[in-house]
Formats: structure tokens, C-alpha cells, sequence
């Protein structure tokens, strides 16, 4: 039976390897390694505001406006002033990021497609079960100085 020890640690290096991978994939389509998450959130949620961005997507709001600045610069957003609240930007993916999505999809997909090679379709369900449950657990258990 796996112990606790080596359960975390595998944990651990899956996530690093799949970043490292995921990352390289990125790099090749031009995006840095926050641009694919921001990417998929505003694909269905187009028109955020900064603070909403973070949260979903569990960052800090620097780290939003740092990634935000640079899709920007790269045209795959535009910002316009929040017509409810002219402090607040709004997030919109541009015609280049929309087109951007589909580079990422595909990328998910190979990955996916990687990490699961071998598996039956039942043993996905069940892996995407375990990780599902993984990740509430974390979630459940964060400290009360992270971000909301």
C-alpha cells in the first residue's frame, strides 16, 4: 500500500511535470504560463472584470494585471472602463485571442491525451473523480491569507 508520504510526493512531481510540459507547449504558441487559464475564463466569462479574473482563477490581483499587461500587449485582449464602474476594467479577448483559445484547447487535449494514455474510459472517470475531490479538499483546507 502507498503511504501518505509517497502519495504527496507523487502529487507533487505530477504537477511539476505536467507544468513543465504544459509550459513548454505554451512557449511554442507564444503564451505565457497564466495567459491559457485567463484564456479559457474569459472564453465564458468575456467581459470580466480584474478582480473576478483572480479569483476564478486563484491568483493574486497583481499577478492578474502583470499576465492582463502583457496579453494586452500582445492583442490578445482589450480592456474598457466597466460601464457600472469606471474604476473597474473590463476584459474582452480579442479576434487574436479568440483564436489564441483554439491553440490552448488543442494543447489541453495533447495533454490530456498524454497523461491518460492507457486508460479506459472508466478509469478516467475515475481519475478526473479523484483529482476533482483532491482539489476540494485543498481548497477546504486553505489558509485564511490566500486570496478568496
Amino acid at each position: 500500500m502507498i503511504s501518505q508520504r509517497e502519495l504527496n510526493l507523487l502529487l507533487i512531481k505530477v504537477g511539476a511535470v505536467h507544468k513543465r510540459r504544459s509550459a513548454y507547449e505554451f512557449m511554442k504558441q507564444d503564451l505565457t504560463a497564466g495567459q491559457p487559464r485567463m484564456l479559457n475564463y474569459l472564453f465564458e466569462h468575456n467581459g470580466s472584470i480584474q478582480r473576478e479574473i483572480a479569483e476564478a482563477c486563484y491568483l493574486e490581483p497583481a499577478s492578474v494585471t502583470s499576465v492582463l499587461n502583457s496579453m494586452e500587449r500582445s492583442g490578445l485582449i482589450e480592456k474598457k472602463p466597466d460601464r457600472g464602474d469606471k474604476r473597474a476594467l473590463e476584459v474582452w479577448l480579442t479576434e487574436k485571442g479568440l483564436a489564441k483559445k483554439k491553440d490552448v484547447d488543442a494543447i489541453f487535449t495533447a495533454m490530456a491525451d498524454e497523461c491518460f494514455k492507457g486508460f479506459t474510459d472508466e478509469e478516467k472517470q475515475m481519475a478526473g473523480s479523484f483529482l476533482t475531490r483532491i482539489f476540494k479538499n485543498m481548497l477546504d483546507c486553505k489558509p485564511q491569507e490566500w486570496p478568496a
